[in-house]
């Protein structure tokens, strides 16, 4: 005989499990929770701030409100994200300008001028892209692979196929950013690094020179390989080729931020197989002034080349040979798989142009990606976010790891935005800065695209981890205050760890959502 007692701990119990089944991971996201305090406890670092927010997501339409964080620690104390504050620019450049977008790139016979016109695209003439490009020749055959000059001598052919047989001057017009140079609170004693290249409203080569040291025996090395030959470029050679027992490979270029000018320092035992980059000052001079040479090769006669300035008119007239069009999709790709700093910073500025109508500024896109965080994820949200540039190079930035994942919750929901953004990330065991990482993580439980961030003292990883049946967890992992003996080390450890994780609670979890659970 059943006592009203035992009926009473038996209906309880049922319908213990009855909740249990229908809300499917509660009892899962706490042991997650206990999981991930363990292991970060386990890092054994004292005088670190590691934040983690994690966001279970179980289908498209979820938004950052309806979905409930699973794990929360330090979630909501504001930290610095480095790199990882591309995911707030890419994924506010794919809302602001649309991911149908494309930059682009003309070149304008306005009168007796040849115009460049800049939509201040970071991919024009990046020679990765290009490495992957192709080009149809004159003759007809398809060209794999093309090089900065093939694309001038796109419009160089052009120009000549228009019977244009003189222009007073060749002018690039890169005024739809302003000329800021380098943001104001960039570590100063790096800001000659290539990471460092400031955007430009036409952007030539990642604003970046490659040049190739080779050894000459008993005197200077020999500086004259370079990409792209710049005509006229002032290099003042002060290295040396000795290749003594204590000798090595140590040139370096310092970059005069006045007039562009290099001076060589340190020495070239070998000849380098690699190039050594070093920042373009002015990419709109410089590729002018290699148009204008180009075009004085084939028979046009050219008077000048030079960058617009401030009383030249908006350029008009007809446009010649190709336009050069970047994807969006192309763009943010390349800035999030491999973390390009420079075209964050031309997305945020680029953003900042479409929303104002006037040149891009640092002040008008950390504001404008400010309002995009607000009308996406609320206002309160929105004001734990600090937006100071756009890659993360500046330590004035400042995220939660709360906010992040409403973050990337809102963004994936995004019709439109949310495809193209989760393929902008890097893949764990597979691309960019993630690709020997994670390879533990079996891609037929579960897939890592993510984002990392590194700046001295501080780590952080953020992204998806996504089923093949699109069940989904949001995660940030930000740890700032790394400095004790291999705290970084550490920290990317811990950010593996609860990315191993997460894919394990998905792989657990799969005869659940088999069952509707």
């Amino acid at each position: 005989m059943m006592t009203p007692l035992i009926r009473a701990r038996m209906a309880l119990a049922a319908a213990s499990a009855a909740l249990a089944l229908a809300t499917g991971m509660r009892c899962a996201h706490a042991d997650l929770g206990a999981e991930i305090s363990r292991a970060v406890s386990a890092t054994g670092l004292k005088k670190a701030r590691i934040a983690v927010s994690v966001r279970r997501m179980d289908g498209a339409g979820d938004t950052a409100a309806r979905s409930l964080p699973s794990v929360s620690i330090l979630a909501g104390e504001p930290l610095v994200p480095a790199s990882n504050m591309k995911l707030v620019t890419t994924g506010a450049a794919l809302l602001t300008l649309g991911a149908d977008f494309s930059f682009r790139t003309r070149l304008v016979l306005d009168g007796d001028r040849l115009v460049i016109v800049g939509d201040g695209d970071p991919a024009f003439a990046d020679p990765a892209l290009l490495a992957e490009s192709t080009m149809t020749l004159p003759n007809g055959t398809v060209k794999q692979g093309i090089t900065v000059e093939d694309l001038v001598g796109a419009w160089v052919r052009a120009v000549s196929a228009a019977g244009i047989a003189s222009v007073r001057e060749v002018i690039a017009d890169d005024r739809i950013f302003a000329r800021e140079g380098h943001h104001p609170v960039w570590p100063k004693d790096q800001l000659g690094e290539s990471y460092c290249t400031p955007p430009s409203g036409i952007n030539f080569h990642v604003n970046a020179l490659r040049i190739w040291p080779q050894h000459v025996a008993g005197g200077a090395p020999d500086l004259s390989r370079m990409e792209p030959a710049i005509p006229g470029l002032d290099i003042r050679n002060r290295a040396s080729s000795r290749n003594r027992k204590n000798d090595r490979n140590s040139i370096w270029f310092a970059v005069s931020p006045v007039d562009g000018s290099l001076t060589a320092h340190g020495n070239v035992r070998q000849s380098y197989v690699e190039p050594v980059e070093v920042a373009l000052v002015d990419p709109a001079s410089s590729l002018a002034l290699l148009l204008a040479e180009r075009l004085k090769a084939a028979g046009v006669a050219v008077g000048g080349a030079r960058a617009a300035v401030a009383g030249d008119p908006a350029p008009s007239g007809r446009t010649v040979g190709p336009v050069i069009e970047s994807p969006l999709a192309t763009v943010i790709t390349r800035c999030n798989v491999d973390s390009q700093n420079m075209y964050a910073e031309a997305l945020l500025k680029r953003i900042a142009h479409a929303r104002t109508g006037q040149a891009g500024t640092w002040t008008d896109g950390a504001r404008a990606i400010h309002e995009t965080l607000a009308r996406v994820i609320g206002m309160q949200p929105a004001a734990t976010f600090a937006v100071s540039d756009g890659s993360g190079l500046s330590r004035a930035n400042r995220v939660t790891a709360d906010g992040m994942t409403r973050w990337l919750v809102a963004l994936a929901g995004e019709p439109g935005a949310g495809p193209v953004f989760a393929d902008s990330l890097a893949v764990n065991g597979r691309t960019g800065t993630v690709r020997k990482r994670m390879n533990d993580i079996d891609p037929a439980h579960a897939v890592v695209q993510c984002k990392t961030g590194y700046i001295d003292g501080t780590s952080c990883l953020s992204g998806y981890v996504t089923a093949p049946d699109g069940r989904r967890y949001a995660f940030s992992v930000l740890a700032n205050g790394l400095t004790e003996p291999a705290a970084v080390s550490k920290a990317k450890q811990l950010q593996d760890r609860i990315a191993r994780l997460l894919a394990d609670e998905l792989k657990r979890d799969a005869p659940r959502a088999a069952m509707g659970g």
